[in-house]
């Protein structure tokens, strides 16, 4: 079973290297230990950026330059410190002349591991912040004029709008017209700022006198489309009166992109279930709200019964839509107070929040085996894929996340010894998993 799972796992990891290698942008694993900073591995196109054929092991000092090196390790600290995902840009003279780039850094601190692991997503803006000196270069260039600036602002790749000082749309050019999903200027013309980025309020006239502000704005189109821009304010005159000058750039494409980076960090990718290092978070924190309710929770450690001979007989793929159709039947029998999380292979957790009694659990736990009796059907097959239990109570078995998962780890070992079956934690059960 061990061999199969390692190969399974091999030809996930060949998988996932082929898409990154695929992938225009470039993509770095590194790690450090506290004290220093290493590569892990590096896509294709990061290590034609680098000229390297391959990174692993080397620090940033052995690929960078002292001053770049320096550099970017402050803002890895920086991302471990805040222990969340951070964009930040920064250029570099290459042969081809001065780069711009954007990266997106997310830490990942695995459990018990000293090292901190990290995946930076860099991507090539130059020809962005081309454009964006070009357009500044253009805006200071025709303020004089404001007819020859009024058919810059037509041409901006961007919707552009103006509003005067009590919010209201005075202009809008072709670009915020296709932006927003109207037929024409007229539809845009004469309505609130706020009921387009209805994140905006009458603060930002004077946060705009005190500079020019820059940030992402979730709008709603007019034709029922949700998209992101990033969104550039200005104080400007328009027909010699005070007003604002909005830029939007649809950003939505990236920021969909960074959710699923944030997302694929918390979840399996087969199931969408949450993975180990999210249910630990979940479980941490429903054991507070139980402190202060006075209530009991559980987690059920659930595993699959002859999983091995499923993808023995029928292959891998049969075994991953097997999984896939599993996880569905966990999540509809569970009910609305429960969490389900997938580990890794066939293996399941189960987070049953705000429970009165042993009996409450135990209805669940019957529930979610009686549900696993039929066969499933995958690709015309007919698949017996029964289930074995082990469950721990809060807080009489345990006061933490992982005293809770492996005190049900060990009363599944006693529940598979019969298979089909559920077994609440006890200390027998303890000693007859050790």
């Amino acid at each position: 079973m061990e061999q199969d799972e390692r190969s399974l796992i091999e030809q996930h990891f060949s998988m996932l290297r082929e898409i990154f290698d695929a992938i225009d942008d470039m993509i770095f694993v590194a790690k450090s230990d506290g004290c220093s900073f290493r590569y892990i591995w590096a896509n294709k196109a990061a290590c034609r950026a680098i000229g390297m054929d391959n990174v692993a092991g080397k620090r940033f000092e052995d690929v960078l330059s002292p001053e770049r090196a320096a550099k970017i390790k402050d803002n890895y600290k920086q991302a471990a410190q805040m222990k969340t995902t951070i964009t930040y840009e920064d250029e570099m003279e290459t042969s081809n002349g001065w780069k711009h780039y954007e990266t997106v850094l997310t830490p990942l601190n695995g459990e018990g591991d000293r090292h901190r692991w990290f995946v930076a997503v860099v991507r090539d803006v130059t020809e962005r912040k081309v454009k964006e000196r070009e357009l500044q270069k253009m805006k200071e260039q025709l303020e004089a004029s404001k007819e020859r600036y009024k058919t810059f602002l037509e041409h901006l790749p961007g919707g552009v709008l103006v509003f005067n000082q009590e919010g209201m749309v005075i202009y809008a050019n072709i670009g915020a017209v296709q932006l927003l999903g109207v037929k024409r200027k007229s539809d845009i013309v004469g309505i609130p700022i706020w009921a387009i980025c209805q994140g905006l309020n009458k603060t930002v006239w004077k946060r705009a006198l005190n500079g020019q502000l820059s940030f992402i704005e979730k709008v709603d189109t007019f034709d029922g489309r949700t998209i992101y821009v990033r969104l550039s304010l200005s104080y400007i005159e328009y027909d010699g009166n005070p007003a604002i000058q909005g830029i939007m750039l649809d950003v939505t494409e990236r920021i969909h992109y960074e959710n699923k980076l944030k997302y694929l960090a918390f979840h399996d990718s087969l199931t969408g279930f949450p993975n180990r290092r999210l249910f630990l978070d979940l479980v941490r924190q429903s054991i507070e709200e139980a402190k202060r309710k006075n209530r009991r929770l559980a987690v059920m450690y659930i595993d699959m019964d002859r999983f091995k001979e499923v993808n023995d007989t029928f292959g891998h793929d049969v075994g991953d839509q097997l999984l896939k159709l599993f996880a569905q039947r966990v999540k509809d029998n569970i009910g609305a107070n429960a969490i389900p999380c997938r580990i890794g292979g066939d293996e399941f957790l189960v987070l049953v929040k705000d429970v009165a009694n042993d009996a409450e659990i135990e209805k669940t736990a019957h529930k979610l085996q009686q549900s696993m009796q039929p066969p499933f059907l995958v690709n015309g097959h007919k698949i017996v894929a029964t289930i074995s239990i082990g469950i721990a109570v809060y807080p009489s078995d345990g006061n933490s996340s992982k005293e809770l998962i492996r005190h049900a780890d060990y009363a599944l070992y006693e529940a598979k010894s019969v298979r089909n079956s559920y077994q609440f934690y006890s200390q027998n059960v303890r000693k007859a998993a050790k």
